[in-house]
């Protein structure tokens, strides 16, 4: 019956010791940003100049230290007869309302810089969508959960 007892206590003391000290860690890096990409993170669309033909990619992430705030990070991908360019109208609908913004991209056939961009969009479930302004091909979409 003590043997019984010590070993409850053990595996309890373990127990408690061991939750202590997992909240006591810190996380090494920012969680994930939840999200749902239904149609791809890549626009396929036409420059505009020299009928040039390309595609631009668009990665989100969430904002390391700033609740309610998505990085978008638009990269064009390379363009057939560069150079050219697009603008791109990110969208987005959160918590924090209704908004875009208009980022423009440029490159010649190699992939080209990358444009940051900080969107406000609220905590909570949200909605973006990306697609080049004119609108020239399919857009891109993403479901989230913005922490």
């Amino acid at each position: 019956m003590t043997v019984r007892r010590a070993a409850a206590g053990v595996v309890l003391s373990a127990g408690i010791g061991a939750l202590v000290c997992g909240m006591q860690a810190t996380p090494a890096q920012a969680d994930p940003l939840p999200q749902w990409a239904p149609l791809g993170t890549t626009l396929y669309t036409f420059g505009d100049a020299n009928f040039c033909t390309g595609a631009i990619g668009v990665a989100v992430e969430a904002a390391p230290n700033l609740p309610g705030h998505v990085l978008a990070h638009v990269t064009p991908l390379g363009y057939q007869r560069g150079p050219c360019g697009n603008h791109v109208m990110l969208g987005w609908v959160g918590s924090a309302g209704a908004r875009a913004q208009d980022v423009y991209v440029h490159t010649d056939a190699a992939p080209g810089d990358t444009v940051t961009v900080d969107l406000w969009v609220g905590m909570g479930p949200a909605k973006i969508m990306a697609d080049t302004w004119p609108i020239q091909g399919p857009f891109a979409e993403w479901y989230l959960l913005v922490p």
